[in-house]
């Protein structure tokens, strides 16, 4: 089921080579561990960049979007097989 949630969130992230990983999300009083990166892009709004992380935690599919303006981390989707 895809959820759309477009909600603040806090991220603990690594940075590898160049690249940033998100490693941990934190979002409605939980704590989720991710893994690696399956897909990262970017666009533009205006000036903006915006980078887009999807990620999981073993269970859960997440579309993490990092807004550069504002250094803000927002949940924008969620999907599992529940």
């Amino acid at each position: 089921m895809l959820e759309k949630v477009n909600e603040p969130i806090e991220v603990e992230v690594d940075f590898l080579s160049k690249r940033v990983w998100p490693r941990k999300l934190f979002w409605s009083g939980r704590v989720y561990e991710l893994q690696r990166p399956t897909l990262i892009h970017s666009q533009r709004q205006g000036q903006e960049k915006i980078y887009y992380f999807s990620v999981s935690d073993g269970v859960n599919f997440f579309r993490l979007a990092f807004y550069t303006d504002n250094l803000q981390w927002r949940l924008e989707e969620i999907y599992n097989d529940s």
